[in-house]
């Protein structure tokens, strides 16, 4: 480690005087009315050298000390700037009055993403990647990710039982409750291991991106079906505030207020911003009349960045949030009927329930909370040929969650859940920083360290004694240690023709001490991670390509050993293809983004409750697969109207289901339920918005946005039984907005055909438990906001 060390050391010191021909260039660009652009090129002229703008408008370009960079943007006339003694710019673009009078397509090609780990326009990343900048963020009222799910082909997320627990499924591959999320959960280059944190409300954002397909040599373990990428605004060297105050139907009241700016001018940076929600509720429950999905979050982020020097940079980071929220609240028998006014079971899972199903009426009032602690330091040292990053991060997540468990008015059982993560990231990242070579490459090391301890009780009804005693059902800790290699590369072999080779190699080591049963468990991974993938430039404007990738999923431990798993669950393991194409044509007014992809699965995470034992458990499908396609389509109907439209198709099939059972039990043959359709993932899905924004005088401007999101058929259970099986349902959405000089109002609805659906559902006659139980979704909501900037 010494060796490596003094290595790094040297290569610091020695970079600055070996290179010393060439500066670093650092700027802003910007419109006339003071917008940053996204996504403008920025060319050393002469060359095909250059780079693209961030989600800020920023951008960093090596050029030799006496240059002339080409700046352009599609609508806006081109610049030339002449580089002499100078190393930031502020740059401001004028509209092209010619170009304005055509009709152009601005929303893909003002996009830009960080999928591979460099800011880059998401038309030439050759992978299937949906993402929003701040300005689609804000326009599409994106204030969480099920929200974001909603404009992603092969995407659903779903939340149930308290705040923090999410099902989220990516290309056929569902999270687990218990288990880790298929995707890797990245916040401005930190990656976070507690998936309960894909729960949290997003505001104050220059990025939200997902990324598809595995993901390991980039991101690590769990990324098995992708990567999800978040990042919050950076501080401003120019200061700006903003305060935004809303309210909602549920008697929900909301209040945001972010600062940013400088404190040494150009060397010293600030951004503060704070949120609080609380909201009353939308669902009744009819027993104890009161409502049940109330919730109210309080949020603060500070950052502080410094340029020490034109080449060394240190930022760090801070964000605390605590979440309350109404917890357990499930309906019982949503699938049942009324006979002489008592519910039976033996209906047919209408995702639009008939009256008198459906409803909520537990004798217990749930509570959830979620407590959330993180920080990270970044030093960014930039070299004329490479950067050399350093992250160190720190998260930790405290969740309770107290409520009834049989969910009948009855005082029979209620259940108790205590849980906590902490978790500890260091990362150590070399990339190049040559704009002209053909090579680009990224290589450097990962530790992490989990550690994660688990409480659960209830109280249980003795009907002998008719006296309740509590059960104790978990006491234990799971901890986790991993130890990464990793390495990317990128080489143009013709102009038109790139190849990109990755790896990740993870070591990694589980512990789990079972205080219950008085059982220490271990056990050690040593996997390899590959992806390759070969990109062709057919056209200036058709990119066509393909990628393979091993993607891995760790195993852990259960709680105990039931009839239905065993104590401990293998790694999941995929060997995924994918074939793609990005094009845009007629005057870029028409954005056609596709693929199609098959992933071949060796042990399958599934989920499944045991009610008998009062335990949720993980076990094994031995094989299956997963065919499908996605389509994600922009077109610019008029100049002030878009039509966007997505579509996703995941065939999920078991072909081995393998057996299930725990030691001294039964064992359960799952190979009955061969060539069913896997639980948990929609079958296809669906979305289709219409975006507009227009000045309706010089300083007024309407921005529109209209979603209807579907969702296909969902089985909840590997037998495919018609009564466990949802329906498809739509979700309709819409935001709508005025701004005027430093003011915005705006007005919008979620779910405004007030729509029922499920987000989770347990087959009673599967899970030991007399009744089905179902997690509804969320009603009609509606409200409205005001903004102001100053």
């Amino acid at each position: 480690m010494q060796k490596i060390q003094l290595i790094l050391l040297l290569v610091f010191f020695t970079t600055t005087s070996v290179f010393s021909q060439n500066i670093i260039i650092k700027g802003t660009i910007t419109s006339a009315d003071n917008q940053e652009l996204i996504g403008a090129t920025v060319i050393q002229k002469g060359t095909t050298s250059g780079t693209v703008t961030d989600f800020n408008g920023n951008f960093e370009i090596i050029v030799p000390e006496k240059s002339t960079l080409v700046i352009s943007y599609t609508g806006f006339i081109t610049q030339e700037i002449e580089v002499v003694n100078q190393n930031k710019l502020e740059i401001v673009l004028e509209e092209d009055a010619q170009q304005l009078e055509e009709v152009n397509v601005v929303g893909f090609m003002g996009v830009v993403g960080k999928s591979r780990r460099r800011t880059e326009s998401i038309q030439v990343i050759p992978e299937s990647v949906q993402a929003l900048n701040s300005e689609g963020i804000k326009n599409a009222g994106i204030t969480d990710l099920s929200a974001f799910a909603t404009l992603v082909p092969n995407m659903k997320f779903n939340t149930s039982q308290a705040v923090g627990n999410n099902f989220i499924s990516v290309r056929g591959i569902p999270q687990l409750r218990g288990g880790d999320a298929p995707v890797a959960f990245v916040i401005d280059g930190v990656t976070v291991a507690d998936p309960s944190l894909l729960n949290q409300e997003l505001y104050d954002l220059a990025l939200v991106e997902v990324v598809k397909g595995p993901q390991g040599a980039l991101y690590g373990k769990n990324a098995i079906g992708g990567a999800i990428n978040i990042y919050t605004q950076e501080p401003t060297n120019t200061m700006s505030n903003k305060l935004k105050v809303g309210y909602a139907n549920g008697n929900a009241k909301t209040g945001q207020f972010v600062s940013s700016g400088a404190i040494v001018d150009d060397k010293l940076y600030y951004r503060f911003s704070t949120q609080y929600k609380d909201s009353d509720g939308l669902l009744m429950n009819d027993y104890l009349n009161e409502y049940v999905d109330f919730r109210k979050d309080f949020n603060i982020r500070g950052q502080l960045k410094a340029d020490l020097t034109d080449r060394l940079s240190v930022s760090v980071a801070y964000q605390h949030f605590n979440l309350e929220g109404g917890a357990a609240y499930y309906s019982v028998n949503p699938t049942g009927y009324e006979v002489d006014g008592v519910q039976e079971p033996g209906g047919v899972l209408d995702p639009n329930p008939k009256e008198g199903n459906n409803t909520i009426v537990s004798d217990v009032l749930g509570q959830s909370s979620m407590i959330n602690h993180n920080g990270n330091m970044k030093i960014n040292y930039r070299a004329d040929h490479f950067n050399i990053q350093s992250i160190t991060s720190f998260n930790q997540v405290d969740r309770k969650t107290y409520g009834d468990l049989d969910f009948l008015p009855y005082d029979d059982f209620t259940q108790n859940e205590v849980t906590s993560s902490t978790t500890f990231n260091q990362e150590i990242r070399i990339e190049n920083r040559n704009n002209a070579s053909k090579l680009d490459w990224s290589f450097g090391g990962f530790f992490q360290i989990v550690d994660e301890p688990f409480y659960q009780d209830g109280l249980v009804r003795d009907y002998d004694t008719w006296e309740q005693f509590n059960v104790v059902a978990a006491d234990l800790t799971n901890v986790t240690q991993t130890v990464a290699l990793f390495g990317f590369l990128d080489y143009k072999i013709t102009n038109k023709l790139t190849a990109s080779v990755g790896f990740r190699f993870d070591i990694d080591n589980f512990e789990q001490d079972d205080r219950l049963n008085d059982v220490k468990s271990s056990r050690s991974n040593n996997v390899f991670q590959p992806k390759a993938s070969l990109s062709y430039q057919a056209k200036e404007n058709i990119l066509l390509f393909a990628n393979y990738g091993k993607g891995y999923r760790t195993g852990g431990f259960n709680p105990a050993v039931t009839n239905l798993f065993n104590k401990d669950f293998k790694d999941e393991l995929t060997d995924n293809y994918e074939f793609g194409f990005k094009t845009s044509a007629w005057n870029e007014r028409i954005i056609i983004n596709g693929s199609a992809f098959y992933t071949d699965f060796t042990n399958q995470q599934q989920f499944i409750l045991d009610l008998t034992d009062f335990y949720g458990g993980i076990y094994n499908y031995d094989k299956s697969r997963v065919i499908g396609f996605e389509v994600d389509t922009k077109f610019r109907l008029s100049k002030y109207l878009d039509l966007g439209f997505n579509y996703g198709m995941s065939d999920s099939e078991i072909i081995e289901g393998g057996t299930t059972g725990g030691e001294n039990s039964d064992v359960t043959d799952n190979s009955k339920y061969n060539g069913n359709k896997t639980p948990f993932v929609p079958v296809s899905n669906f979305g289709v918005n219409l975006s507009s924004s227009f000045k309706i005088t010089k300083e007024m401007r309407f921005n529109g946005f209209i979603n209807l999101n579907h969702t296909g058929k969902t089985y909840w259970h590997e037998s495919n039984l018609e009564e466990h099986t949802s329906d498809a349902y739509n979700l309709l959405n819409a935001r709508f907005s005025v701004s005027y000089k430093m003011f915005e109002f705006e007005v919008w609805g979620n779910n405004i055909m007030n729509q029922q659906y499920y987000q989770e559902f347990s087959p009673g006659q599967f899970v030991g438990s007399p009744d089905d139980v179902a997690w509804r979704g969320q009603p009609r909501s509606f409200g409205t906001a005001m903004t102001f900037r100053f």
